[in-house]
C-alpha cells in the first residue's frame, strides 16, 4: 500500500478515490472519522488520505486524477434520445439519463 494523497477535506479525498476505482485502480480512504481531532494530532496524521492498494500503480493513478481535474475540450455533443445538446465532458444526458454514444 502506498499514499496516494492526503486532501483538506473527506469529500475531495472520497472523490478522488471514486475516480480512481472508475478506472479501475483499487485504493482505500484512510483518516475518514480523524477530522474532530485535528489540533489534538497534526493535520498530515487526520487529514483524509487514498491509499494506492498496488504500488506500481502510482504513475497511472496520478495520469487518471490529472484527466479527472482538466478535461480535454471537444465538440459538444446531442442525446440521440430527448436531442438535448451537452459539453464534451459529460458522458451521460442530464434530462433523461441516457448514455453518451
Amino acid at each position: 500500500m502506498k499514499l496516494l494523497l492526503s486532501a483538506t477535506s473527506l469529500v475531495h479525498a472520497a472523490h478522488c478515490r471514486n475516480v480512481l476505482r472508475a478506472a479501475g485502480i483499487r485504493a482505500e480512504l484512510r483518516n475518514t472519522w480523524l477530522a474532530g481531532a485535528t489540533g489534538e494530532i497534526p493535520f498530515r496524521e487526520s487529514a483524509p488520505q487514498v491509499w494506492l492498494v498496488d504500488d506500481e500503480m502510482e504513475a497511472q493513478a496520478w495520469a487518471v486524477l490529472n484527466a479527472a481535474a482538466n478535461p480535454a475540450p471537444g465538440p459538444s455533443w446531442q442525446c440521440r434520445h430527448c436531442l438535448e445538446w451537452h459539453e464534451a465532458q459529460f458522458g451521460a444526458c442530464w434530462r433523461c439519463g441516457a448514455a453518451r454514444d
